[in-house]
């Protein structure tokens, strides 16, 4: 098998269909690819859309979560039940185009790792808000395209990928968090040798200005600065720190936190900031991170104290969100 399209879903009965319509739109031949749609216990009818497009599509294969873990879960086990030599990420509120086959097509020709694809940005209102591409045209690496473009951003559906190669790195989506992804595009850029663009739109993102990745919230603050650990934990791994892209990793990782941190105040109570807290412990041990290397720019006494001062900093909070919520 050719492709596999990986969607997590979630309460997406109102654009499951668009994005299945874009996929099976491609004309592909149906025994060359499989479209796997992860469930991840939705309460609306995801499910009985998906299965009734799977009674037409046979090469849909629909799985349903015993519990919600969030995309990173989803799209982790769709990757561990993947046949396709390639996979494509599709959020499911979003479409494919015809250069995801372009994209592929390089994949085959050049044996590459990723490619990289044009994409274009959808408004709330559906016009276009502007199409995103890159000045390639030759063979590169992750290092190269990263260091060279990093407006590009880290969002896992403007890339194919070889199945083989996601393997052979092993480094899966996290799981139960906000933001899954960055940290995942970053290490696999990382890795990467062999890289392509194709400079045909292979993906069409539908922009919600009011979406959970725009708004702020004690989970959206946590999960943030959680990213920025991740980030930084993979940095500590290298053998090679002085590497420029492991450099960026550093930078980009002690950035997240530093600005999560400086958020703080914008949290709606001393309840909240206490919230973020409990969030962030789950996950991570803060005090860890007072020991590694961080770029001094980024890793200011704010961000220090914040770390190492949970019941001092909540107490703050306490008295300075009633001052902003006044301003």
């Amino acid at each position: 098998m050719l492709i596999s399209f990986i969607i997590p879903a979630f309460n997406a009965s109102g654009t499951i269909k668009r994005c299945l319509d874009s996929i099976y739109g491609l004309f592909v031949n149906q025994f060359d690819f499989e479209v796997i749609v992860i469930d991840d216990c939705s309460t609306d009818n995801t499910v009985e859309v998906a299965k009734d497009y799977a009674l037409q599509h046979p090469s849909l294969v629909l799985l349903c979560q015993p519990e919600n873990h969030r995309q990173g879960a989803a799209r982790n086990r769709g990757v561990a039940l993947a046949k396709g030599k390639y996979i494509v990420f599709v959020d499911s509120d979003d479409e494919s185009s015809k250069g995801v086959i372009c994209a592929v097509q390089l994949a085959e020709k050049n044996g590459a790792d990723m490619v990289a694809m044009r994409y274009s940005k959808v408004g709330n209102d559906g016009k276009i808000d502007g199409e995103v591409s890159l000045p390639y045209n030759k063979m590169f690496t992750g290092k190269e395209m990263q260091t060279e473009f990093p407006f590009w951003g880290t969002a896992p559906w403007s890339y194919i990928y070889r199945k083989a190669f996601l393997d052979e790195t092993n480094y899966p989506f996290a799981e139960d968090v906000l933001f899954e992804d960055s940290d995942f595009v970053n290490v696999h850029l990382f890795f990467a040798k062999r890289m392509m663009y194709c400079d045909e739109c292979g993906y069409v993102m539908h922009y919600n200005a009011e979406s959970t990745t725009h708004t702020i919230s004690y989970k959206h603050l946590a999960d943030y600065a959680l990213l920025g650990t991740r980030m930084l934990h993979f940095y500590e791994s290298l053998d090679n720190k002085n590497d420029k892209y492991a450099e960026t990793i550093l930078e980009g990782g002690s950035y997240n936190i530093m600005k999560a941190l400086y958020k703080l105040p914008r949290l709606k109570s001393r309840t909240e900031v206490s919230a973020f807290y409990d969030r962030f412990d789950a996950f991570y041990d803060r005090k860890l991170l007072l020991g590694y290397r961080k770029p001094a720019y980024c890793w200011t006494h704010w961000t220090r104290n914040c770390l190492k001062h949970r019941e001092l900093i909540t107490m703050i909070m306490g008295i300075v969100i009633p001052l902003v919520k006044r301003s």
